[in-house]
């Protein structure tokens, strides 16, 4: 930590001697009050990163789901359209042994 001079006359400097001790505790409570803060920021911080990588493996996961869904609605549209073109030929083969 970088110093500070500060320009005081006689008598602060005799009630900064005489108060000593109390300033000092001040400044040792603002240090770890610091502290403190950095700690709590870097707990913070490394809970937010907690969820953001939870919910990045959950967008990931939702995106796989995604995918296979994809294929196989891709898969089912193409076994409907054989079916159909099949059940199309059936029917075109009963009306002509029907009517024909």
């Amino acid at each position: 930590m970088g110093k500070v001079e500060i320009e005081v006359t006689t008598e602060e400097l005799a009630r900064i001697r005489e108060h000593k001790r109390e300033i000092e505790e001040r400044f040792r409570d603002i240090e770890g009050l610091e502290r403190t803060l950095k700690i709590l920021k870097y707990r913070i911080l490394k809970e937010r990163e907690e969820r953001l990588r939870k919910k990045l493996e959950e967008m990931k996961a939702h995106y796989k789901e995604l995918l296979e869904f994809e294929v196989k609605a891709k898969e089912d549209r193409e076994f409907f359209m054989r079916l159909r073109k099949e059940l199309s030929e059936e029917n075109r083969k009963l009306r002509e042994r029907l009517g024909g």
